[in-house]
């Protein structure tokens, strides 16, 4: 078999494979749920939700302050010689990045590229793209340094599992790896690099010469703003930040809405939000986090002692605040779309 023909196989087997195992995942997280709102009890979970009653729009609503934040964030990882962007722009076009990566498990990568595709309409794609793995990049960091900050103040206070420690820690050493060097490529242009490299092997010339052509302006792009612009890039950094320990906030006034007197206090929240968003990077590869978002959160309180009726309407608050901004997101995807140029 020649290898054109073993290579169309292989791609057939994926197309093939990808929707069985999204089934399967989609099922399982279904069954996961329902077997969690069966352990509580519907009317337990309804005692629980009626904590929250009409505080629930409200605090759905706190969530715009994390939103514009993350903005203020991007709106930094522009260059100032481009052209400008209003930040209600980047406000949507972010909404809908946030969305395509909810319904697609595409590991935050098909958001990217919706944003990319949504600001061609004002910006050349070489500097929409720069922005794009800029605020990529800065956001990571904030996270990074968010979760491991949050996890060694955790690690502090709680005793952990064994297991839970090895994947965190894990988990974390490859983000920072792969943040590393992402910022290393950015920097250097390291790929473009690499490929004329390899141009030099026969078999690979042409496509090797034809991506490091493709490359080479974006990398250009992105040097000149880490060389002539890092204050932008640090300013970037903390306000997404500021973005995460708003989130972090946020599980504290929900727990107080939820449990009042009882709740868990600040530093508890806070440790509670570390953990939540620690165990979700682990569970990208599920669309729309069904199951999985409900199951951390869940488990998470349990471990403080929270009945699981709250542990539960906890869960099930954070599905419809996930759902009403991407429904959001989609509203804001078909906004920008309708206003692109036609030949775009």
């Amino acid at each position: 078999m020649t290898p054109a023909r073993l290579t169309g196989r292989r791609q057939g087997w994926t197309r093939r494979l990808a929707p069985i195992v999204q089934g399967l995942l989609l099922v399982s997280g279904l069954a996961l749920l329902g077997g969690m709102v069966w352990h509580v009890g519907l009317a337990g979970l309804r005692t629980s939700l009626h904590a929250i009653g009409p505080w629930l729009l409200p605090f759905l609503l706190l969530d715009s302050v994390s939103l514009w934040l993350h903005v203020v964030a991007w709106a930094a990882c522009f260059h100032p010689g481009a052209p400008p962007v209003s930040l209600w722009h980047l406000s949507l076009v972010r909404l809908a990045g946030s969305a395509v990566n909810w319904i697609t498990p595409t590991a935050s990568l098909g958001g990217e590229v919706a944003k990319v595709w949504l600001l061609e309409a004002t910006l050349p794609r070489v500097q929409a793209t720069a922005a794009v793995v800029i605020d990529k990049a800065s956001m990571t960091l904030a996270q990074l340094v968010y979760l491991v900050g949050g996890m060694l103040c955790v690690a502090r206070a709680f005793p952990l599992p064994a297991a839970v420690r090895w994947s965190v820690t894990s988990s974390m050493g490859v983000i920072t790896v792969g943040l590393v060097g992402f910022l290393l490529c950015q920097r250097y242009g390291v790929l473009s690099r690499g490929l004329q490299r390899l141009s030099a092997w026969p078999r690979a010339q042409a496509t090797c010469q034809h991506w490091s052509r493709r490359l080479a302006p974006l990398e250009a792009h992105l040097g000149s703003f880490y060389t002539a612009y890092p204050r932008r890039f640090v300013r970037s950094v903390l306000a997404h930040s500021l973005a995460f320990l708003f989130d972090a906030v946020q599980t504290y006034i929900l727990l107080t809405l939820l449990l009042g007197d009882q709740a868990p206090g600040l530093a508890n929240a806070l440790m509670v939000a570390v953990v939540v968003a620690a165990l979700e990077q682990m569970c990208f590869f599920v669309s729309g986090s069904l199951g999985t978002l409900e199951a951390i959160r869940f488990t998470v309180l349990s471990t403080l002692g929270v009945a699981p009726a709250y542990g539960m309407a906890f869960a099930l608050v954070a599905r419809l605040h996930n759902v009403f901004w991407n429904g959001l997101g989609l509203v804001a995807y078909a906004l920008c779309t309708s206003r692109m140029p036609r030949h775009l």
